[in-house]
């Protein structure tokens, strides 16, 4: 049994065999394969906080490998969490009707705290500001199918940085690559934490922080754009001092180098212009729809196959 909790966990050697495996899901969706490896299985998805594309790529990459699915969405309101069951509780129940466990929940360690009771593997769909690993990965395959590599490579990213778990978790990955260099740039009251940029520096990443998306397009290879996370915040004010400050414009691009790609976990609000959408180095649906493949490995790597 393995559990998938951040993406510190793994290995370079196991991200290439996540990849490749990713590659052959691919390969057999696109020409129609009936695949049957999770065959009188069942996967159970509960997610405590709202998502689209993690969901159902999950539960949708599950039905093809020929699982059954069982699901709570806004699990907060709509299990025994409203009643106050814990987390915990919650994890040994399901583990009881269900052989892979995928969870969202918005406290940071959920996904590490149900690993510790379960007895079935845990997958860790996003807890709190703290990792995403499964994002993280479907950006890794991305990254190399449209670079063809994930070494010598210039990332930027834009927008929310302290909060923001997608960051959290691909950097880790990019920086087992070598000559990769990170470029950071965000609103002051979202720049990344200053223990954050220690664990970097102790790490040897090279990064910079900059305070103008036009300074880095020239030179990147990666502009990686997130959203300024609205539920993250108390005060709705703050927000919105803050959620206008790094859009991505139309007049932008054309300092973007022609092989560069922009890439957003999405959803998002209003950081990319939609017209950048036509844009052929605009790769953020074409990265949704890796999420499929990738969590299509992953549910066969949690179970050994």
């Amino acid at each position: 049994m393995k559990h998938i909790l951040s993406t510190e966990q793994f290995k370079k050697k196991e991200l290439e065999i996540i990849l490749d495996k990713s590659w052959k899901m691919e390969q057999a969706c696109k020409k129609g394969k009936i695949l049957s490896f999770l065959k009188n299985k069942i996967i159970a998805c509960i997610f405590f906080e709202p998502s689209t594309r993690t969901r159902l790529s999950f539960e949708t990459a599950a039905l093809k490998l020929g699982a059954k699915v069982i699901s709570v969405e806004n699990a907060e309101n709509n299990s025994s969490a409203y009643k106050g069951e814990t987390i915990e509780d919650t994890t040994r129940m399901v583990c009881c009707y269900a052989d892979i466990l995928i969870m969202r929940h918005p406290e940071v360690g959920a996904a590490l705290r149900a690993s510790e009771v379960a007895i079935k593997p845990i997958i860790n769909a996003g807890d709190g500001s703290n990792q995403h690993p499964t994002q993280a990965l479907l950006d890794l395959y991305t990254i190399k199918k449209e670079h063809g590599r994930l070494n010598n490579l210039n990332i930027a990213f834009v927008g929310d940085l302290l909060y923001g778990r997608t960051l959290h978790s691909l950097v880790p990955l990019l920086a087992m690559y070598r000559g990769n260099t990170f470029y950071f740039i965000s609103p002051k009251e979202l720049k990344l934490s200053e223990e954050y940029k220690k664990n970097l520096k102790d790490k040897n990443i090279t990064f910079k922080e900059i305070d103008s998306i036009k300074n880095v397009l020239p030179i990147v290879d990666i502009l990686y754009m997130t959203r300024v996370q609205k539920e993250r915040f108390k005060n709705i004010e703050d927000y919105k001092k803050v959620k206008d400050l790094f859009l991505l414009k139309v007049e932008d691009i054309k300092y973007l180098k022609k092989n560069a790609i922009i890439m957003h976990p999405l959803p998002r609000v209003n950081e990319i212009d939609p017209k950048i959408d036509k844009d052929s180095r605009a790769a953020y649906f074409r990265q949704a729809k890796n999420g499929l493949y990738v969590r299509m490995a992953l549910l066969l790597y949690v179970l050994g196959f």
